[in-house]
């Protein structure tokens, strides 16, 4: 996917994710049900730090999907959509 990616396009969402706030503080006020979804093998995103990210949400859910890395959703569906049921039930 990388390949064919336009490298100005590339280039100008890397220096827009550069540029971001740090919302971190923001998290302990999320008050909706909320599900972290991380593979075991994202190197982009480790599970320390969507652990992290969890726990600062108060409620939240952590999912670690055994063998998938950055993309769960599409590498493991089942186990993503598994999650995101769960995550849905508590709302429904």
């Amino acid at each position: 996917m990388m390949r064919t990616t336009d490298p100005t396009g590339a280039a100008a969402a890397q220096r827009a994710r550069a540029d971001r706030p740090d919302r971190t503080r923001d998290l302990a006020g999320v008050r909706v049900p909320t599900v972290v979804v991380v593979g075991s093998e994202d190197e982009f995103v480790p599970v320390l730090d969507a652990a992290g990210l969890a726990d600062r949400i108060p409620g939240a859910e952590l999912v670690v999907v055994d063998g998938a890395a950055h993309m769960p959703n599409l590498e493991r569906p089942e186990a993503f959509d598994a999650a995101l049921e769960r995550l849905l039930s508590r709302v429904v």
